[in-house]
């Protein structure tokens, strides 16, 4: 241990940022994450003295880039004393990567698969189904109703505005008007074509 670096912050996610930082810009190893109370949150490293001081200057510099974020402060100690030992963590954080155990392998025989009686029904009332099912959309899709055009009033056409107006036409599909000519056609021109269709 040849030095420690400090980080405390007002707020998880400031900390969280910094501790990243820190790892991140220079070899030095996170010792711990204390939440001292209040909103604080404290990060300790260990590592060489100048790599250390990298990290924490890394980690003032990402805290400093979110947005609300307070670093209420930063400290390195280069050479702490042996003693320092009972106060703070001196051994990296382990992950320790969960452990498998094997699983006993297990024989699985099997049972021979008759093809029975069963079997055969079942793939006939399957094509029944089948049968019955596209009867069924053939008849969905078959439309049983016509849709009569809408028919519109002189009267009511010239009292809606022009953007209606072209948005009904767009939905015609007998007017004799093209998209380009529906976009650039005066109020008049549209009424004509959308009566001319809706035969009134």
């Amino acid at each position: 241990m040849a030095a420690l670096g400090f980080i405390e912050t007002k707020g998880l996610l400031a900390a969280v940022e910094g501790a990243d930082a820190m790892l991140k810009a220079a070899d030095v190893h996170l010792l711990e994450k204390n939440l001292v109370g209040g909103g604080l949150v404290s990060i300790t490293i260990e590592g060489e003295v100048s790599a250390v001081k990298a990290s924490v200057d890394a980690a003032v510099s990402a805290i400093g880039r979110i947005c609300g974020s307070t670093l209420v402060s930063q400290h390195v100690i280069a050479r702490p004393d042996e003693e320092l030992k009972r106060i703070i963590a001196t051994k990296p954080v382990q992950v320790n990567a969960p452990e498998f155990k094997e699983e006993a392998k297990v024989e699985h025989e099997e049972a021979p698969v008759e093809v029975s009686e069963p079997a055969v029904e079942i793939k006939k009332d399957l094509d029944k189904v089948e049968n019955l099912s596209s009867n069924i959309l053939d008849k969905i899709s078959e439309p049983s109703v016509k849709a009569e055009p809408v028919r519109y009033q002189i009267s009511d056409l010239e009292k809606m505005k022009i953007g209606k107006l072209r948005q009904i036409a767009r939905t015609m599909s007998d007017l004799s008007l093209t998209r380009e000519e529906i976009k650039s056609s005066a109020k008049k021109a549209l009424i004509e074509a959308i009566i001319k269709v809706t035969g009134r």
